[in-house]
């Protein structure tokens, strides 16, 4: 249990009680497994980051892909030095792992790291939103800032209320309004075929105005 403003603005994972305003849970995920390590760097210098700071997880051993098949540029980017670049924003407390979230999913206001995670929880817990079929992103806005989208999953017929409820709770949680909240048809919220949310797909759908809307009623 961590401070989410430390987490989002300084990128420490500082301990705080589980009852405080801006307590979030993460997952401690235990010690690599034999053969395997793990290394925390910053992304923008490469140093190694100290226990419970926040950068992107690398990892290096005996079970990992050597890279793309013909793809050497990708294999470039991938692998440093014989360390795999995740792209996981994670860090570590007395060597064992928590992972934060992915870099690329990260949504970048005021100088936070937000998480889009903890947008989709809070927005899944609203009546009318199918609970674990929303997905937040972020979209260029003025100034170099990002706005926040949410796009949920619904069959409520009072679209407006759910659409308020949503900004209310998010604004609540994060402490930034959402710029957009979208209700979709159930089922169309892009996952994987395990059932992962697609971030980055469901963004590309919203710039193309491809998203499967939520008729009114």
């Amino acid at each position: 249990v961590v401070d989410r403003r430390a987490l989002e603005s300084e990128q420490r994972a500082v301990p705080v009680d589980a009852d405080a305003e801006s307590a979030v849970e993460l997952a401690l995920l235990g010690r690599p497994v034999p053969g395997l390590e793990i290394s925390i760097t910053d992304p923008a210098t490469g140093e190694p980051c100290k226990d419970r700071q926040v950068g992107e997880l690398r990892i290096a051993g005996n079970s990992l892909t050597v890279g793309y098949y013909n793809q050497p540029e990708a294999t470039a980017e991938l692998i440093t030095d014989g360390w795999l670049n995740t792209g996981d924003l994670a860090y570590t407390v007395g060597g064992e792992l928590v992972v934060c979230g992915r870099i690329k999913d990260v949504i970048i206001v005021g100088g936070r790291n937000i998480y889009p995670q903890d947008i989709e929880v809070v927005a899944g817990e609203v009546d009318g939103v199918r609970t674990g079929n929303v997905i937040a992103f972020g979209i260029e806005g003025r100034q170099g800032a990002q706005d926040i989208i949410v796009v949920a999953e619904s069959k409520a017929t009072d679209q407006g209320d759910v659409e308020r409820e949503v900004t209310r709770r998010v604004t609540e949680s994060v402490g930034i309004p959402p710029k957009k909240v979208i209700l979709v048809q159930a089922g169309s919220v892009p996952k994987t075929s395990s059932g992962k949310l697609q971030r980055s797909a469901c963004r590309l759908q919203y710039l193309a105005d491809e998203l499967d809307l939520l008729e009114p009623v």
